[in-house]
């Protein structure tokens, strides 16, 4: 058994955290794949967008963000990104 503090591997944030796994620049909708394996879809002009990159349409597939979800009319969806 390890001895390690479980605080030391809590994130520095309070934000879910996950990669960006499809973005559909088209459509103006990405996906981003949870911690736990399950992809929650967000619509660039319902998402909230901070930190380093400030609008939905710089964001990248493969990048680790945080993230907040809502419910909407259409399910669960991400209404807050932050880079």
């Amino acid at each position: 058994m390890s001895e390690e503090d479980p605080q030391t591997k809590l994130p520095h944030d309070l934000y879910h955290h996950g990669v960006i796994s499809k973005l559909f620049p088209s459509n103006n909708m990405g996906v981003v794949r949870t911690e736990s394996g399950r992809e929650v879809q967000f619509a660039y002009d319902l998402v909230i967008v901070t930190g380093v990159i400030d609008k939905p349409a710089d964001l990248k597939e493969g990048m680790t963000v945080g993230y907040d979800l809502g419910w909407t009319s259409k399910g669960l969806r991400i209404t807050k990104i932050h880079v």
